[in-house]
């Protein structure tokens, strides 16, 4: 279960691209694809080497967002990715 204190990384074979031909971000893994927004591609950049809480910190503040919500929502997204197979965390 993810939690403010996990990281998370890219699932082993999953990488972050630009597709050309779709003109979007896309993670890609074995035999799956997820397209992936602005945001979400924002977020998975700037997760890597710190936990969730310190990321959503930095969300918050940057984007002067209330941080309960910052943190529902990136908690959210990665749950989603982790299930999916897209991310690992500790």
């Amino acid at each position: 279960m993810l939690t403010l204190d996990s990281t998370v990384q890219l699932a082993p074979g999953t990488r972050l691209q630009h597709d050309k031909v779709r003109e979007r971000w896309v993670l890609l893994g074995p035999e799956r694809m997820l397209i992936v927004d602005d945001m979400a591609r924002l977020i998975l950049e700037r997760s890597r080497g710190q936990s969730i809480g310190a990321l959503c910190q930095a969300l918050a503040a940057e984007f002067d967002a209330p941080l309960a919500t910052v943190e529902s929502d990136v908690l959210a997204l990665f749950t989603t990715m982790s299930e999916k197979g897209f991310l690992r965390h500790d």
